[in-house]
């Protein structure tokens, strides 16, 4: 699903913009750190060691229709009520919600659509190629993260947000974002994936310096209008639903 790089850039593009009502994009920005963090948090599960539904509230294959973030609420109710909670908190739950949002859109209108329900490879090679795809648009949206965010994430500090994942590991995980997105340093993606697929990074990024393979080997397969259809209609669902979710007297 979309890389922590893919979901900060995203969550940047959404304070930056004129989506969000007024009220609610100058509360946000004044809790830019927590935002910004629970925009990535589903992702501990790397660090706390969970399983993946422990933190995305959601399987694949999909056993239902509901969204992750609905099941999220239903399973810890305290944290579906914005106005109950600490600015900060609720800040971070809706990042955090967001993340959930995206992560269903990508699976089911990049992934499944294209990478599951097309046989035009292996299904070694299309998932190797899925990790890819994920690490190119990952260094593309490096290139549009502002760059203090290294500096806001670092002052965040969780206390009780999340009844499901420790505090240290919430702690241990901003720690490495903002080791990984410090001055002068590159988020690790290809490596991660690599090393997930059991190969070499250098394979991924074989491929990913050469404009040929990648028309070849990917976008032949996986047009860049669905790339720009994912991006937009995120956007303004993650949009709707963090206006919902915030939809009290800020």
């Amino acid at each position: 699903m979309p890389t922590p790089v893919m979901h900060l850039a995203l969550a940047e593009e959404i304070l930056c913009g004129d989506a969000l009502s007024l009220a609610t994009r100058r509360w946000l920005i004044q809790q830019r750190g927590p935002f910004l963090l629970g925009h990535t948090v589903p992702d501990v599960q790397t660090i706390s060691r969970q399983g993946r539904e422990e933190t995305h509230f959601y399987t694949i294959p999909r056993t239902t229709d509901r969204p992750a973030y609905e099941a999220l609420f239903a399973a810890h109710p305290q944290l579906a009520c914005a106005d109950m909670l600490l600015p900060a908190q609720a800040a971070f739950v809706a990042g955090y919600i967001a993340h959930l949002l995206l992560d269903e859109i990508w699976l089911e209108d990049v992934f499944l659509r294209y990478f599951m329900a097309q046989e035009w490879a292996t299904l070694h090679e299309r998932l190797f190629l899925h990790n890819v795809l994920r690490t190119w648009v990952d260094a593309r949206d490096q290139r549009r993260l502002d760059g203090d965010v290294a500096t806001v994430l670092r002052e965040v500090e969780p206390w009780g947000w999340l009844p499901f994942v420790g505090d240290e590991h919430l702690r241990a995980w901003r720690d490495w974002l903002v080791e990984q997105l410090g001055p002068a340093r590159n988020v690790e993606t290809a490596q991660v994936f690599a090393r997930r697929m059991g190969m070499s990074a250098l394979v991924v990024e074989e491929i990913l310096a050469s404009p040929r393979q990648m028309e070849e080997r990917i976008f032949r397969h996986v047009p860049r209008a669905a790339l720009k259809s994912f991006h937009d209609v995120g956007y303004e669902r993650s949009v709707r639903l963090i206006e919902r979710y915030l939809a009290f007297d800020i």
